[in-house]
């Protein structure tokens, strides 16, 4: 133990380091094993695999001549970060100063060597550490042969080397160095805390690469793979020395990565079609698929503020001249009329020379907005390392026959753009053409495993284009009333011609005047701003060739109107928005974790008991000696519930205090299931050697039903937004408020509001549509709003951000409302949203009384109590959430 960094426990790494779920249990399982196997060379490999079996009975054999680890975690979930998290943790807690990285080829060997040494990038792996004086010493490439080890100046040193390179430098390394005294294969096998870290170690089974491994006689090996298989011919065999696994199917299901959609069609029989036609239909697709994304991405980034993404498809073949055969399709004016034809790359080994510089370069800056590449060709996959995270559209050629190719082709657009799940299905998906091999994904989705669910089919015949348009104001006014004012203001002869230079006008007023109020840094209409917006109306019109000459030719009364026309404008705007109160956080207290009561779904225990020797054995091996009698285990005053809840107590997220009575039903369940099937005795056999992994199950599913909040949060209002966010929304069918539809709903922008903040709006379902509806009509309601993903800073557990449903105002108060569906109503997620909105009404609503504003108050109302002939006075007074 290393006492100068006390304060250095994984939670604590964890937290400063911001590790994601599985990042922190792989470091929590680190911590348990080095801790329970004391770490040395020459160590008793059986006795140490022992220790680790009775911990983490995956873990069957270390396959190495040392103690090997590895961790499987999914792509995207950051295993590069978890090195660093390692780093820190054996160095702080256990003086472990020498570290091996291992990468499996040029592309991550790069990456790697900027990660760990880079500390001005975002991917730098110590990035909220404060436990290194200097920053660890990269020793890469040759810096061996040029100057002594000693002369590096941090306490940790990080050897990073690419396994090829160190294959064919073995002899090199072998050589003796003057600078260092011996080889520098002999010094890192004689360190006595070198613990070698392999990055894809699927990499490194081969029996020249783990040769070349085992002789650096490290004291501790540790693999990060997301694919723990070994091929051997035409099997792939699982490795043996696993002790923790996240697969890609529960990264996608937590949300650490986007969800993979695979786009098919079902009008088709594909095996009479030829590959040529096959292709042309799967591309042709899959641009359908890719321009819908980039809609969307454009609409994501306005209505929420954040930076544009810039969506890229790619297309993988199975050689070189049937890339090129793509390639002359693509660029042809048969696909999409020659629009991709300056953007598009083809990428693969047989390019040469300035056509490969070039290409390279402009498929390592795909993520830059500015780049024109749309398309990007390639023959089989591109490698490892290659991380990019706006990657949305796969097109397999020919290829991806088997789940696991499938899988490897979908993990490269997995990332996610913004670091995590947006909420909106669009940005947080990823699309993969499967025409040809659609019945073998639909017989996957069956499966546990799969990382498509039955649920994400999308047909190609059903990808309709979508339009775009922008929510303007619903000012209530009446076109004839208006044009009688204008001629009254201006003294002019009412003609045909007249009157349209009029509505025109008109129209370009409430379009700039709410381009101003949503735009320019003062959010209003300055008089000076007043002036612009006349003279931008002048201009459009006279340059329209039916307007401009009636407008030439009453100039001067018209540009008076104008100005008239745009105060009255601003003045109408102002009076229909909701004034919207601006929270600022002051205090955010301490976080307390709240666990919804629930029942255990025993499937996930499917222990037995071991053989009496071998739980001896382990008993041994884990230094708990004092129940062995004989050959027989002593179960006498062994408490098997008590063990189960030392385990969960361990838990940071668990407080015993609150929630007590929860974790005794759940421990106690899981006792009665073991005993009903297995007796007192096997029971008690089974918690004693799995007490951890039973710990753990039960933990991963309290973490299913629980919700953060914090216990002394201080908020207050800082001031008002005078002024309501405008909205984009794409569409696929417009209809009045009130009128039927056949689309889903999702896809429909209803129109005519005249109520509302503003004349159009979506919504998610037909309750939320049926409660427009009443507001439009309902007396009592004043104005109400769809508010915009940006309106409210109401955030929920650990920042997650709440959009209500509806803003609502009548003559005395002002609605905070949500309609949800009576079986989200105990939700975690919903509970934790429901405490924020009031809690978010309770300050505005002290505020408002101070400043004379109105009261705020939060309606939760259950989907299916919102029906045609309900009031909204009714519904505020039976669903008022206090």
């Amino acid at each position: 133990m290393n006492n100068h960094f006390p304060q250095y426990t994984t939670d604590y790494i964890s937290g400063v380091m911001s590790l994601r779920k599985p990042q922190t249990q792989s470091l929590k399982i680190l911590e348990e094993i080095v801790n329970t196997v004391q770490l040395r060379k020459g160590m008793n490999l059986k006795a140490a695999l022992g220790a680790v079996h009775a911990m983490y009975p995956i873990c069957t054999d270390f396959e190495r001549d040392f103690m090997s680890l590895t961790f499987a975690l999914a792509t995207g979930v950051g295993k590069t970060r978890l090195m660093g998290a390692f780093i820190a943790y054996l160095y702080t807690q256990h003086n472990i100063r020498n570290f091996f990285v291992v990468a499996p080829n040029t592309t991550i060997y790069e990456k790697l060597k900027k990660d760990l040494s880079d500390s001005n990038s975002e991917k730098y792996v110590f990035r909220g550490l404060g436990c290194f004086v200097t920053a660890p010493q990269i020793i890469t490439d040759d810096d061996y042969r040029e100057k002594t080890i000693s002369l590096f100046e941090s306490d940790v040193h990080i050897f990073v080397y690419n396994i090829d390179k160190f294959n064919k430098e073995g002899a090199n390394m072998k050589k003796v160095n003057e600078l260092i005294g011996n080889s520098f294969y002999q010094y890192l096998s004689e360190l006595p805390d070198l613990v070698l870290i392999m990055d894809e170690s699927h990499h490194y089974r081969a029996e020249k690469g783990a040769q070349a491994l085992n002789e650096l006689h490290p004291l501790l090996g540790l693999e990060l793979t997301a694919t723990p298989l070994v091929t051997q011919g035409t099997k792939q065999i699982p490795f043996k020395n696993v002790v923790y696994e996240y697969p890609l199917s529960k990264a996608i299901e937590d949300g650490y990565t986007r969800t993979p959609y695979a786009v098919t069609r079902s009008d088709i029989d594909f095996y009479n079609f030829g590959d040529e036609q096959l292709d042309k239909m799967m591309l042709l697709d899959g641009i359908a698929c890719h321009e819908n994304t980039k809609r969307k991405l454009e609409i994501y980034a306005a209505n929420h503020g954040k930076r544009l993404v810039k969506p890229f498809m790619l297309v993988v073949c199975k050689d070189t001249d049937h890339a090129a055969w793509v390639e002359k399709f693509v660029k042809s004016d048969e696909f999409r009329g020659g629009a991709y034809r300056n953007k598009t790359i083809i990428v693969h080994s047989k390019q040469k020379g300035s056509e490969t510089e070039a290409n390279t370069r402009l498929l390592l800056d795909v993520e830059n907005p500015e780049n024109p590449v749309e398309i990007v060709i390639h023959v089989n996959m591109l490698k490892e390392g290659w991380d990019v995270n706006n990657l949305y559209t796969i097109v397999p050629l020919r290829t991806a026959a088997s789940k696991i190719l499938r899988e490897q082709m979908v993990g490269r657009g997995l990332r996610l753009p913004y670091g995590e799940r947006t909420g909106d299905k669009d940005v947080d998906a990823v699309m993969l053409t499967a025409h040809d091999k659609f019945n073998d994904i639909l017989a996957e989705a069956q499966k546990g495993d799969s990382i498509f669910k039955a649920g994400n089919i999308i047909k190609a015949e059903e990808i309709v284009p979508e339009q775009v348009a922008y929510t303007q104001l619903a000012i209530e006014t009446e076109p004839e009333t208006n044009l009688q004012k204008a001629y009254e203001h201006t003294q002019l002869q009412k003609t045909a011609a007249t009157d349209a230079l009029l509505k025109k006008a008109a129209e370009i007023i409430s379009t700039e005047v709410a381009q101003h109020i949503q735009h320019t840094p003062a959010h209003t209409v300055t008089p000076t701003q007043a002036q612009q917006i006349v003279e931008t109306v002048k201009q459009k019109v006279s340059e329209d060739k039916d307007l401009g000459d009636v407008f030439k030719e009453n100039e001067n009364p018209l540009a008076a109107w104008m100005l008239y026309q745009t105060e009255e404008t601003h003045r109408a705007a102002v009076s229909k928005f909701i004034p919207i109160p601006r929270i600022k956080v002051t205090d955010t207290g301490v976080e307390e974790y709240v666990f919804v009561d629930f029942d255990l779904d025993m499937a996930e225990f499917t222990h037995v008991p071991i053989k009496n020797e071998l739980l001896v054995q382990n008993l041994e091996d884990m230094q708990d000696r004092q129940r062995i009698k004989g050959d027989a285990i002593d179960f006498e005053g062994y408490n098997p519930k008590k063990v189960i809840l030392e385990q969960l107590r361990k838990k940071p997220e668990i407080d015993y205090e609150k929630c007590s009575k929860l974790l005794f039903k759940l421990i106690t369940q899981v006792c009665d299931h073991y005993e009903s099937r297995y007796g007192t005795n096997g029971m008690q056999n089974i918690v004693m050697m799995y007490k951890r992994d039973i710990g753990n199950k039960i933990y991963k599913q309290m973490l299913q039903h629980f919700y953060c909040e914090n216990g002394f949060l201080q908020e207050e209002v800082v001031g008002t937004r005078d002024y309501n966010l405008q909205q984009s929304y794409s569409y696929i069918e417009r209809v009045n408020l009130f009128s039927a539809y056949t689309e889903k709903i999702q896809s429909v922008l209803f129109d005519g509001i005249k109520k509302g903040v503003f004349s159009a709006a979506k919504f998610d379902s037909h309750p939320e549509l049926l409660l427009a509806r009443i507001l439009e009509t309902d007396t009592d309601v004043l104005n109400w709003l769809r508010p915009a993903p940006q309106e409210f800073n109401i955030t929920y557990n650990h920042g997650h951000n709440y959009e209500p449903d509806f803003v609502v105002e009548t003559e005395g108060v002002i609605y905070l409302v949500e309609v949800k569906g009576e079986d989200k109503l105990n939700d975690p997620d919903v509970i934790a949203k429901k405490k924020r909105g009031v809690q978010y009404c309770e300050v505005a609503s002290r505020w408002g009384k101070a400043n004379g504003y109105k009261e705020w108050r939060y309606l939760f109302i259950p989907s299916k109590q919102v029906m045609p002939n309900s009031s909204f006075m009714q519904l505020a007074r039976q669903f008022d959430a206090k």
